[in-house]
């Protein structure tokens, strides 16, 4: 569905949401567990692949790249 991010110098972040609840995870499999959870539960979810420079970036939100990978349901409220 959705297109990988591509970048060798960056840390990547998953971030999965749906209605009122975002979650960041390193982890791609349990990012991918938590989209199914939530696309069940709640009958809509998100799963983007962000890609930032450095841990201080992330702590700021400075996103270099993003993609959407997975989708379900209307936008998340």
């Amino acid at each position: 569905m959705g297109t990988t991010v591509r970048s060798t110098d960056g840390n990547y972040v998953y971030h999965v949401f749906t209605d009122e609840k975002d979650l960041w995870i390193t982890d791609y499999k349990l990012a991918r567990k938590l989209y199914n959870h939530w696309k069940k539960a709640n009958g809509a979810a998100r799963l983007y692949q962000e890609v930032y420079e450095n841990e201080e970036a992330i702590l700021q939100g400075e996103i270099l790249e993003e993609a959407c990978l997975l989708t379900y349901g209307p936008f998340p409220l």
